[in-house]
């Protein structure tokens, strides 16, 4: 009799631990973002850039635990279409997606402009004086969505540095970046190309998550963000990366 009370006591030790486990795994938030520079990026055992620094802050002020994965942006938005406490981020805001996700932002405040080959100049006063031109961007941006529906020329990269390369051997006129970006990787190539020909397009980005999550998880993300914009983090942060709110 009394094994078997020994038994059933080590039972409901082993299925109290396993609830414990589950419950913490299931509490945690899992992030997707992607390699953009100085945005986000992935060394050897380290994440950093911006986006880093505010989902630390963000996740920090909400009380919530999180970890980040480093995916492309498909694999990321596919991801976070599939399990509730899994969010992608930084995404444009567009009325197409609207209501396939529940939202958090905006995080990012993004400019974007076009450049071309540093051997080159291309005057432009509208966006519609490079209808006629090739226009490197990145596979899965929002950029490249936009000048897409408005049927520009676009010419798809997996790494938005490679665009750099391609205008410097003329396999593309134009490369559509955003601007702080665009700076951080023209250093890293070590090619400057000066000045973009035309500033043309402004948007807002968000943290996209799964339209299922926990709303009370929801409201304490939009709250603490709400914060961070209040009491100066988010204009401290921009500063810090080159860019103004």
């Amino acid at each position: 009799m009394l094994g078997k009370k020994l038994a059933y006591l080590l039972l409901c030790v082993w299925y109290l631990s396993i609830n414990a486990v589950t419950s913490v795994s299931a509490s945690e938030i899992t992030v997707y973002t992607y390699q953009h520079v100085p945005f986000a990026e992935q060394t050897d055992a380290h994440h950093q850039g911006m986006i880093i620094d505010i989902i630390d802050e963000l996740f920090t002020r909400a009380n919530m635990e999180y970890k980040v994965i480093f995916n492309p942006l498909k694999r990321g938005l596919t991801m976070t279409a599939r399990d509730p406490n899994v969010c992608v981020l930084p995404i444009v805001r567009t009325q197409q997606i609207e209501s396939e996700y529940r939202w958090v932002g905006p995080i990012l405040v993004s400019r974007y402009g076009l450049f071309s080959a540093k051997s080159k100049s291309i005057p432009l006063v509208t966006l519609q004086d490079a209808k006629h031109l090739s226009i490197g961007t990145y596979l899965g941006s929002g950029i490249s969505e936009y000048l897409d529906s408005f049927r520009y020329q676009v010419q798809l990269t997996n790494e938005d540095g490679l665009n750099i390369k391609k205008l410097d051997r003329g396999r593309i006129d134009l490369w559509a970046a955003e601007l702080i970006s665009a700076k951080a990787l023209m250093t890293q190539s070590k090619t400057q190309l000066g000045q973009p020909e035309l500033i043309f397009h402004t948007s807002l980005r968000a943290m996209a998550c799964n339209e299922a999550l926990d709303v009370s998880k929801h409201q304490a993300l939009v709250n603490a963000l709400n914060e961070m914009y209040q009491d100066g983090f988010m204009a401290k942060i921009n500063l810090a990366y080159g860019a103004s709110l």
